[in-house]
């Protein structure tokens, strides 16, 4: 396990946060992890940590942390040696 990226308001670690809620996009290409990351955290309340499970490189790295740095959410991009990409974010 490896973070690849991060970005946290207060230094909290999100690599040991509890996760409130997690969807598994495996299997969907890029944009739709984003897609799905934005709905399922539109059900979540604030500090809560949503993890969205990911196959898709380019959704870890790119899309989905953009979409964080848009909405300023704290999020950790964390590479499993699988090929997953696992990408928490604190709402």
């Amino acid at each position: 396990m490896q973070v690849l990226l991060s970005k946290t308001n207060d230094g909290r670690s999100l690599t040991d946060a509890s996760v409130t809620k997690s969807i598994d996009t495996r299997g969907m290409s890029c944009p739709y992890p984003s897609f799905e990351a934005v709905k399922a955290l539109s059900s979540i309340g604030k500090g809560d940590v949503l993890e969205v499970i990911t196959d898709s490189e380019e959704s870890a790295i790119d899309s989905i942390p953009k979409v964080c740095e848009r909405r300023g959410l704290e999020y950790a991009v964390i590479k499993v040696d699988t090929g997953l990409w696992y990408v928490r974010i604190r709402k």
